[in-house]
């Protein structure tokens, strides 16, 4: 398993498109895990997305 996601393999993951998770890094980043950022490039953490799900799962 990787430990770091790109925005398409996070994208995938999710059933999202691409380009709208690379918007809503900028703009809505509270709707998505925390990234990582290096350079330009921008990286889902495992661990970070395990904690956004679990999230996602308490505010039910």
């Amino acid at each position: 398993m990787k430990y770091a996601l790109t925005v398409e393999e996070f994208a995938e993951e999710y059933s999202l498109n691409p380009a709208t998770v690379r918007t809503n890094v900028t703009r809505n980043p509270e709707s998505l895990p925390k990234v990582l950022r290096i350079g330009r490039s921008v990286r889902f953490l495992r661990t970070e997305i395990e904690k956004w799900e679990k999230s996602l799962l308490d505010d039910q």
